[in-house]
């Protein structure tokens, strides 16, 4: 019994250390996106590039600061 548990738990760690981190998938994802503006056959109007990571972080920060009384 004790063994299952450990090899589930082991399963789950190694799917977490597997894990990007929040920066890296945040700037993948706008790297993307960015990519994807520049496709043929997209619409010429283009959306304005996403904001660095920091950006994101220190609005995000800002908005909860806002939100707590």
């Amino acid at each position: 019994m004790r063994a299952g548990i450990a090899f589930a738990l082991l399963l789950l760690l190694a799917a977490c250390a597997g894990a990007p981190g929040d920066r890296a998938w945040y700037e993948g994802l706008r790297q993307e996106n960015a990519r994807r503006q520049y496709e043929p056959g997209r619409d010429i109007n283009r959306e304005p590039p996403a904001p660095s990571y920091d950006a994101y972080e220190q609005e995000r920060q800002r908005l909860q600061k806002e939100a707590r009384p």
